[in-house]
């Protein structure tokens, strides 16, 4: 039996998280995919794109491409990952008012017009979309034609020991089935008979996925970060500088190789301080807590030589030179970009151009996502209930607009 056709889109492309995700959940399937157009505005991600699926991005705004257009790639499957600034934390969580939000917006409302709709769509986006009023809106356009199920899921929950939790709406062609159901708007912390995440559907009443350190991952096995780490790296290039490690010592989230944690690393790492991602401590014996007082006592007599009024710039030079950072022994460093691209998913095949700086590197994976997450999702979001009979007559309804009124 031959393999069937799956031409697919990939919005926000990125450097090709999704595509990546793409190739592994179809490896062993009898879907053969095609990512016959990628689309994103960032120039940078876009040349790593290319130089990795030899597939230049188009890189012009979704929203000024005319549905015409969308309509002749005749796709099968939509995979998206929108702006996700109108919805952080950090933001101003202006949602469906954000500029950013403007794109996705315009891709939700043209799906009715395709003359043939996708048959599966794939949206992901940060913890904080499931609250706002683009995903109202987003349910809202869909639900007429689209079977729809949402999830909040970490890979910590696939023994990867990095915290990235993601939002996830899966949608389907009523004519198509999904392989469980499940209640209306009920958002599933788990993948509906995926081995990884079988302990949060066994255990719905007690677990979460929402802390780094949560108690719940005694029951699952999660890697050391150890497994995921380069050997024979510069560390001298990745080394925390003086002036951080002196300044900020309290601000980093520190980690050892042996721990089976690290938190999100965002678009920020390797150049802002505060909610970034971890630092690697390279020297796993010393107690990092009790060093960390230890530099506080530290923090505390620089502060008071720096504050003496009586005392000029050069003898104050003079005093904290005196001083040893208790930080220094812990032998901090970044984790490198391979070192992140593997605790995301990403494959050993993923390169970066040679005009990519380190900077522009740390800031792309920090804009990307999980691949190993999203290649569950469309695992299951291809598979459908065993035994089903296929409605063909209403997947043809669907997808000829000639028996379809079109808005």
């Amino acid at each position: 039996m031959g393999k069937k056709d799956l031409a697919v889109l990939e919005f926000y492309s990125g450097i090709g998280g999704m595509h990546y995700s793409l190739i592994d959940a179809t490896k062993d399937s009898n879907f053969a995919p095609e990512v016959v157009a990628a689309f994103d505005i960032n120039d940078k991600a876009n040349k790593t794109y290319f130089h990795n699926f030899n597939r230049r991005p188009i890189q012009k705004l979704i929203e000024s491409i005319p549905v015409s257009k969308y309509s002749t790639y005749r796709a099968d499957m939509w995979l998206a990952s929108p702006p996700c600034q109108p919805y952080t934390r950090q933001g101003l969580q202006k949602g469906s008012h954000d500029e950013r939000a403007k794109s996705f917006l315009f891709l939700l409302n043209s799906i009715p017009k395709l003359e043939k709709p996708p048959k599966y769509i794939l949206i992901e986006n940060v913890k904080g979309f499931e609250v706002s009023d683009t995903r109202n809106m987003m349910m809202d356009a869909l639900k007429d034609m689209y079977n729809c199920q949402e999830f909040l899921l970490s890979p910590l929950q696939f023994q990867i020991p990095n915290s990235r939790i993601r939002y996830y709406c899966l949608a389907k062609l009523k004519s198509l089935t999904f392989k469980n159901d499940i209640p209306k708007d009920k958002i599933l912390n788990y993948i509906p008979g995926n081995e990884y995440t079988k302990y949060w559907e066994n255990n719905q009443d007690s677990t979460t996925v929402g802390i780094v350190e949560d108690e719940e991952l005694k029951h699952v096995e999660v890697k050391q970060l150890k497994d995921f780490l380069e050997e024979n790296i510069d560390e001298n290039k990745y080394k925390l500088s003086e002036k951080s490690s002196t300044r900020y010592g309290l601000l980093y989230d520190i980690v050892k190789p042996s721990q089976r944690r690290s938190c999100c690393f965002t678009k920020g790492y390797y150049h802002f301080i505060e909610v970034i991602g971890s630092i690697l401590q390279c020297n796993e014996d010393i107690d990092t807590k009790e060093t960390l007082k230890e530099y506080k006592e530290y923090k505390e007599k620089r502060n008071e030589i720096l504050n003496k009024e009586n005392m000029d710039d050069s003898k104050k030079e003079e005093e904290l030179k005196k001083l040893d950072n208790p930080l220094d022994k812990l032998n901090l460093r970044y984790f490198t970009p391979r070192e992140i691209a593997r605790l995301m998913g990403f494959p050993e095949s993923l390169n970066f151009p040679e005009s990519s700086t380190l900077k522009q590197q740390y800031k792309l994976l920090g804009n990307s996502l999980n691949c190993t997450v999203v290649s569950a999702l469309i695992k299951y979001l291809l598979s459908e209930k065993e035994n089903k009979e296929k409605n063909t007559e209403k997947e043809d309804l669907n997808n000829d607009p000639k028996k379809r009124k079109l808005n």
